[in-house]
């Protein structure tokens, strides 16, 4: 796992954001599948990245050091009740 860490320690976080993305989507940017071993070590790296340099953590996600992040119930309904209707788009069916 040092090896890892050391090789997350040096990536840009440009190429993390992809990956973050990729992870998220199953998809790289050109929109080939990820194959299960590109999901493995991708999620691998992408933790590995977020327990070095996640300083501002979302909800459920690894803080700098290792921990998952997780919001109160209380702090997760004020932040969604400080949305304004620009931040939700709907549409009529």
């Amino acid at each position: 796992m040092s090896n890892l860490t050391e090789y997350a320690k040096n990536i840009s976080p440009s190429l993390y954001e992809q990956l973050k993305q990729a992870v998220e989507t199953g998809k790289w940017l050109d929109g080939n599948e990820l194959t299960e071993s590109q999901k493995e070590h991708s999620l691998q790296l992408v933790l590995a990245y977020q327990s070095e340099f996640n300083v501002q953590p979302d909800h459920f996600t690894i803080a700098k050091g290792g921990d998952i992040h997780m919001e109160s119930k209380k702090v997760l309904k004020k932040q969604f009740a400080q949305q304004t209707d620009s931040d939700t788009h709907r549409i009529d069916l």
